[in-house]
Order: structure tokens, then C-alpha cells, then sequence
């Protein structure tokens, strides 16, 4: 974190990836314009990421896979893919009492503009 706040001027931005720090850590990290990388983890009962989320606006995630590790519940300990993210978007909504569309909108459009597509 340290390094990165000799850049939070910069145009430097970036994901970081597989996030399962803390609600504070969190706030740090979107703080210097970096998105948090939300993948299976979030499906995990005790990971404890679920109350972390929940407190976080849907305009700082991206939905990311860690293939071909981490993968969501119910396909825990088999291969991860990408076509696995729909169950992160569902845990989310879940989580955050809104609708997968929206989680999907939001999380899609975050991705694109990180990447410059769309």
C-alpha cells in the first residue's frame, strides 16, 4: 500500500486482485482509484468477505474468476472457469439486496472503462 500512495496522483489504476482484506483496507484501496477484484471467495461461508462487500458501493468491484483456483460454492474444489462468475454476481446481490442485472450492469461497465472498451 505504501508504494502505491507515492502514486495515488497518477493515472496508475488497477484491480486488485482476488480482494479479501478488510472493510478498512477496502476504503484505503479504493481511495488511491483501484477496483476490488471480487471472485468465489465472496461464496466461502466463514471467508468473511460477504460483510466487507456489503458496506462497499457495487461502482468499486469487478467480478473475476482466479481460474483455476478459488472456485465459488457449489463447484468448491473443481477446476474454476468463467462461467462460474454468474454465481459471484448472484452471491453479491444477494448480499447487497439489489438484483443480479444490476450487479452485472455495474461490475461490467467498472470492467470496461478499467480496460478502456466497450
Amino acid at each position: 500500500m505504501q508504494v502505491l500512495k507515492e502514486y495515488k496522483n497518477t493515472a496508475l489504476r488497477g484491480v486488485f486482485h482476488c480482494f479479501s482484506g478488510s472493510l478498512e483496507e477496502a476504503h484505503e484501496i479504493i481511495k488511491l482509484g483501484f477496483y476490488l477484484g471480487i471472485g468465489g471467495v465472496v461464496t466461502y461461508k466463514n471467508a468473511g468477505l460477504g460483510s466487507v462487500i456489503e458496506n462497499i458501493d457495487l461502482a468499486h468491484l469487478v467480478l473475476e474468476t482466479d481460474a483455476p483456483y478459488l472456485t465459488p460454492v457449489p463447484h468448491r474444489g473443481k477446476r474454476n472457469e468463467s462461467s462460474y462468475i454468474p454465481l459471484i454476481a448472484e452471491k453479491i446481490a444477494d448480499v447487497k439486496g439489489v438484483k443480479v442485472e444490476e450487479v452485472a450492469q455495474i461490475t461490467t461497465q467498472n470492467a470496461e472503462n478499467l480496460f478502456s472498451v466497450g
